[in-house]
């Protein structure tokens, strides 16, 4: 099992002339050769070697050009202890870390792209977690989530979808609650959730930022955008109707990818996707299209777009289906489907990781250490 913050031990330093020269080095250089690493327990690892080289993690100066997202894997215990399970597809290979996390211990999660995790526990408490730092931030109970006499599987339901979102250099935790899909948001420090007012019925299902604004999706496909900045309350506008003739399809996601807005839809028949592009100017979706040098990473709640490299290969999706019918059964096989976009074929892969106990959502998530 990895501790993820202690993943190497000092060594002495050698009476070789060449590895004096190692950790004599100047400052920048270390920076520079720091961020050619891409996964951040290999830059745990290289912090590690020695008290010069620690300086680039204490002054966080770790930045490297690929953020490589882990698929957070379900629930699982090793005697008393709580195991979560971490999938890393890096350049070269896929690893599986096991980190205890009892900070999520029962809890429901949902990833984000900005190091948090977000967990729901069965007294709906909600908190952002670090699991690399052990970091918590506790987040304003709702008040339309303290109904008592709850079943569990009720408790489960209650928030269909959390979000993390970055506006205007701010984070904002946005959260689609209760049967009506409705929207709350609270930004760091706020004591209460702000609801989101719609003049007319919604049933949401994905929220993105782009361009600093916030857009959410309904049930239908319809693209709303959240008007944040009224001085009264913030409101929903309405900005555009689905794409013409689409239909058949399992989900929606909405993502922003190499600056532009992409609606994705997924369809039952073999995990087949289509990609639209959104065209501002004519407020409509554009006929089906490729994503070039990226590829988007698809969980059951959300969707992340990265560069291709390494393991992700350009022009492809990466789908983690979550096939759990309710909180009470465990999920015992985990697959991931990847899904050509130009050949329109996909391919599953079953994930090599240990059976999980209960609440096994997989859920994509960017590792950050600060």
């Amino acid at each position: 099992m990895v501790n993820p913050l202690i993943v190497g031990r000092r060594r002495r330093p050698s009476s070789s002339s060449t590895m004096a020269d190692w950790l004599q080095l100047p400052y920048d250089l270390v920076v520079l050769i720091a961020n050619q690493l891409f996964e951040v327990v290999d830059f745990l690892s290289f912090s590690a070697v020695c008290r010069s080289w620690r300086l680039v993690y204490l002054n966080k100066n770790w930045i490297p050009s690929h953020h490589i997202p882990w698929l957070m894997l379900g629930e699982y215990t090793e005697g008393d202890v709580s195991i979560r399970q971490f999938l890393s597809l890096s350049l070269t290979q896929s690893k599986v870390y096991k980190f205890p996390l009892t900070e999520a211990n029962g809890c429901r999660c949902w990833g984000t792209s900005h190091g948090w995790v977000v967990t729901l526990s069965q007294g709906f408490a909600i908190r952002l977690v670090n699991p690399l730092t052990r970091a918590c931030l506790n987040l304003p109970q709702h008040p339309m989530l303290r109904t008592h006499g709850l079943v569990e599987v009720d408790w489960f339901a209650a928030i269909q979808k959390t979000v993390v979102l970055k506006v205007q250099d701010e984070f904002v935790t946005m959260v689609i609650y209760g049967h009506n899909r409705c929207l709350a948001f609270a930004k760091h420090g706020d004591g209460a959730w702000t609801d989101v007012l719609f003049s007319f019925p919604v049933c949401l299902i994905n929220i993105v930022c782009f361009k600093d604004k916030v857009m959410a999706l309904t049930i239908v496909g319809t693209l709303i955008l959240i008007d944040m900045e009224r001085p009264d309350c913030p409101r929903a506008l309405w900005l555009a109707s689905p794409p013409e003739d689409e239909e058949g399809w399992k989900n929606m996601y909405l993502v922003e990818s190499s600056e532009n807005l992409l609606l994705v839809l997924r369809y039952n028949h073999h995990f087949m996707f289509k990609v639209y592009k959104f065209d501002i100017l004519k407020r409509k979706w554009m006929a089906p299209v490729d994503l070039g040098n990226s590829s988007l990473l698809i969980d059951d709640y959300g969707c992340t777009s990265v560069s291709a490299c390494g393991y992700f290969k350009p022009n492809c999706i990466y789908f983690a289906q979550d096939n759990l019918g309710s909180s009470v059964l465990p999920q015992q096989e985990q697959n991931m489907t990847v899904y050509s976009i130009k050949d329109h074929n996909s391919v599953d892969y079953q994930i090599n990781a240990n059976p999980t106990t209960c609440y096994a959502c997989p859920v994509w998530m960017t590792p950050s250490l600060w």
